[in-house]
């Protein structure tokens, strides 16, 4: 069995199924106790003759037992396991299923990110992996242990793990299939690829009904997805599923975050008056409970709400307030501080502007994103310029619309199209071109695609998509 040690802990890397033809035990769960015990004294390399000493009896009458001619007693088995580190080790059909419920317990602490009570509760579990004869119950176990890894953020070690279960999912359970696809929809989120993440997860739906328990997540997860690759339809729709799931934990925490979600969507989509209404509650929500982030998420998307309904200085206030909840330069200051500049640009107040756009240069310096954003901005100062225009039209809007920044690239759009219309008939070409894209980006918007392509990755920053729910 090959482990990986890191920070102290040992994971179990690659299946440990050792015995049986072809290498690998058969799934048998009907194995008497007695032939479940030499399946467990193999796995840790107990030879026959240190089993004898301990239950004391003889090297041959551990022979017999092996070789089907004889079995042990119950006090027989119960001494083997304790010897064999196997104490806890289900047997019975009752026992199997106890085990599998503590192991979707095990679950719930890694999904509620109680990682440190996760590691003290795998001690119990652990048991598994020395029985070869429960195969199923070994991938799930390992499944959940993944998951355990995405959690603690060591993204690297779960990719070698999941790549170690690729070869054989297909022949898995169902159940395991679906916390399989989960994990790798996990994997690509915490890569910012969302667009493999959104595959795997909708590949994870296809088998969700086999699973004993639900978990909500995966519809947060899916909505998520749908938000950073511009499909704010398909995301609202999904997300106020998540509502009414029995399962969906509706701690403060949770809400605000979900709340976040369908908020920002609303206002992608128009919807300000209904963002407005679930931000002013998902802010009072937010302070309750008086963690930063969430409370600066929340006056961020007021901020963007009022931005988009035009109150450009009432915006401002919002996303000053945001910034005192943020630390200077995170991904967070970054995009409030767009909107920001963005709504004093609109107020026409260009020596502030100016400023803070020379004050964040040294923070983006390396991000081709933010680079681009801001570089944007700055030409809009200078709009009427034919340089500013062509800036915007070849390389702000096809770089938007490549990474899903649908809303962004529409407010572009829809200000080159003013400025093509004033100049009149000499840019009718362009601004039959610009109409084209603006009517795909509604498309887009409005109806999306549930299938999505390989493209190059999405980077937003509206949403906490660095923290897969």
């Amino acid at each position: 069995m090959q482990t990986q040690i890191e920070s102290g802990i040992i994971l179990t890397v690659l299946p440990i199924f050792l015995c049986s033809k072809g290498g690998f035990m058969v799934n048998n769960t009907q194995l008497t106790p007695s032939q479940k015990i030499r399946a467990i004294r193999k796995v840790v390399h107990c030879s026959q003759y240190e089993l004898a000493i301990a239950l004391g009896r003889t090297k041959t009458k551990i022979s017999r037992v092996e070789n089907g001619k004889s079995d042990y007693s119950e006090e027989e088995i119960v001494t083997a396991k304790k010897f064999l580190g196997a104490e806890k080790a289900p047997f019975t059909s009752n026992e199997l299923m106890v085990f599998k419920r503590h192991l979707y317990k095990w679950r719930d602490l890694i999904k509620n990110k109680l990682t440190d009570e996760a590691r003290k509760h795998q001690n119990d579990l652990i048991v598994i992996t020395k029985m070869p004869f429960e195969p199923d119950l070994n991938t799930l176990y390992r499944m959940f242990e993944i998951r355990l890894v995405l959690t603690e953020r060591k993204v690297a070690l779960a990719e070698e793990m999941l790549l170690s279960e690729a070869p054989s999912i297909k022949e898995a359970t169902e159940e395991n299939q679906y916390h399989f696809n989960h994990n790798m929809g996990s994997l690509y989120f915490f890569k910012w690829d969302f667009k493999t993440a959104l595959q795997y997860y909708l590949k994870a739906r296809d088998f969700e009904e086999h699973v004993l328990e639900k978990d909500v997540s995966l519809k947060v997860n899916i909505a998520t997805c749908y938000s950073m690759l511009g499909k704010y339809t398909l995301a609202i729709g999904i997300t106020e599923e998540i509502y009414d799931s029995l399962d969906f934990n509706k701690t403060a925490i949770n809400r605000v975050l979900v709340d976040n979600m369908l908020a920002t969507n609303y206002i992608n989509v128009g919807q300000v008056g209904r963002a407005k209404r679930m931000l002013k509650k998902c802010l009072t929500d937010a302070l309750g409970i008086g963690s930063k982030i969430p409370i600066g998420m929340a006056l961020h998307n007021y901020g963007c709400a009022c931005r988009k309904s035009g109150e450009y200085q009432k915006a401002i206030d919002y996303f000053n307030q945001a910034n005192e909840h943020y630390v200077i330069g995170d991904r967070f200051y970054i995009e409030n501080m767009y909107w920001k500049i963005y709504c004093l640009i609109e107020l026409k107040e260009v020596a502030k502007a100016k400023v803070l756009l020379s004050e964040i240069k040294p923070l983006i310096e390396g991000s081709e994103h933010d680079s681009l954003n801001f570089e944007s901005l700055s030409h809009l100062l200078t709009i009427n310029d034919d340089a500013s225009l062509e800036f915007i039209e070849k390389k702000t809007i096809p770089y938007l619309i490549e990474k899903y920044e649908y809303f962004r690239a529409l407010y572009y759009c829809e200000l080159l199209e003013n400025k093509f219309i004033k100049r009149g008939k000499g840019y009718k070409r362009r601004l039959l071109d610009l109409t084209a894209i603006i009517r795909k980006i509604v498309c887009e918007i409005t109806f999306g695609e549930e299938m999505i392509f390989d493209e190059e990755n999405s980077d937003k920053h509206h949403i906490d998509s660095n923290d897969e729910y």
